[in-house]
């Protein structure tokens, strides 16, 4: 399998991931149920859903990265995490910026209400913490965010210290222990910092995932097409079916290995999975998920006698402005990250 078509499989994720996050917040939080009055009934699993998305957002995130310094290792026989962080920052930073600040215009001209401190919590990746004045709608799911930039402050030690021995061993250490705290902290009622230490164990399959022998990898990739589908409807039983509290251990237990399976594990060898996962329309909808994912937010949100329909009009002008914004302002920086991380292991070799 070509790295092209790793990413362009894992592109078509993305896409999928974000489709989950929009379907949860177009049912629940746009207003939908004053058309469909029973659509609470379901509010349970359309939040499971939404959250999952995001949980594989996680997940691909952590194989990337790891795959990408596992790559640069095996190239140049070392690491420059300070390249590492530059490509990072300028992937993720300016986009998220940019609509924090049409969110400071947008509240200037008295068009949606956010305070100060709200975009400043959110511009420092803190909307993940329980402050008492939150991040408000239209900032609040930075959330996810946060905790991919505060994983990435801890990921270099991480990676110094599994590196310098048994990779592998020692990434799955840091999975199991994490995965104990997780339920200790559970089972003593301390339920946000459960969910906390949850949330970076997919960031860390992901990458455990992409540091997996060749021939691990390859059964992965080689699932037969009943023992792909066989884990996608066991997630998806899971999510409808299950009690909040039980719901609550799969999530640290099963679901994390459940994603890497699904995702990682998508049989591509067949000709109609092919089709769609190397579709290259929906690869890419996978890479200017990011951009959707953050300003998807004002499209989905609460506007009082704003109609469903008129709610997907908004969200097609927001995949409009998002394949412009990929091109004209998140690929310049992109390419500006490249160029500072190329001169810093440059200066590093």
């Amino acid at each position: 399998m070509s790295a092209t078509k790793r990413i362009e499989h894992i592109d078509v994720w993305r896409f999928f991931a974000v489709i989950l996050v929009i379907q949860e917040h177009f049912l629940l939080f746009s207003g939908l149920d004053r058309y469909i009055a029973d659509i609470e009934t379901y509010s349970l699993q359309i939040e499971r859903f939404g959250e999952m998305g995001v949980l594989i957002f996680f997940s691909i995130s952590g194989f990337v990265i790891c795959n990408g310094l596992n790559s640069e290792k095996k190239t140049t026989g070392k690491i420059c995490l300070s390249a590492f962080c530059a490509r990072r920052f300028f992937r993720i930073v300016p986009p998220m910026w940019l609509y924090l600040l049409t969110l400071f215009i947008l509240n200037s001209a008295d068009l949606l209400k956010i305070s100060g401190e709200q975009l400043l919590t959110s511009a420092a990746f803190l909307c993940n913490l329980p402050l008492t004045k939150g991040c408000s709608w239209y900032a609040g799911h930075t959330w996810s965010l946060a905790y991919e930039e505060q994983f990435y402050l801890l990921f270099p030690l991480l990676f110094i210290w599994a590196w310098r021995g048994n990779r592998n061993g020692r990434i799955f250490s840091s999975i199991a222990l994490l995965t104990s705290i997780a339920l200790i902290l559970h089972y003593s009622g301390k339920i946000f910092w459960s969910e906390y230490c949850t949330y970076f164990l997919f960031l860390l399959m992901g990458c455990f995932s992409a540091l997996l022998p060749f021939h691990w990898m390859k059964r992965l990739r080689n699932l037969s097409l009943l023992e792909w589908s066989a884990a996608t409807i066991l997630l998806m039983g899971l999510l409808t079916f299950l009690p909040n509290k039980q719901d609550a251990v799969f999530k640290m237990l099963l679901y994390p290995l459940l994603v890497q399976i699904i995702v990682f594990g998508t049989p591509t060898h067949f000709s109609k999975m092919k089709t769609v996962f190397h579709h290259p329309q929906l690869s890419y909808l996978g890479r200017i998920s990011y951009s959707v994912y953050l300003w998807q937010e004002l499209a989905t949100a609460y506007y009082t006698g704003v109609q469903w329909w008129q709610t997907l009009i908004y969200l097609g002008l927001v995949v409009g402005f998002s394949a412009l914004s990929f091109r004209y302002f998140e690929q310049p920086c992109l390419r500006l990250g490249t160029s500072i991380s190329n001169k810093l292991k440059a200066r590093a070799i």
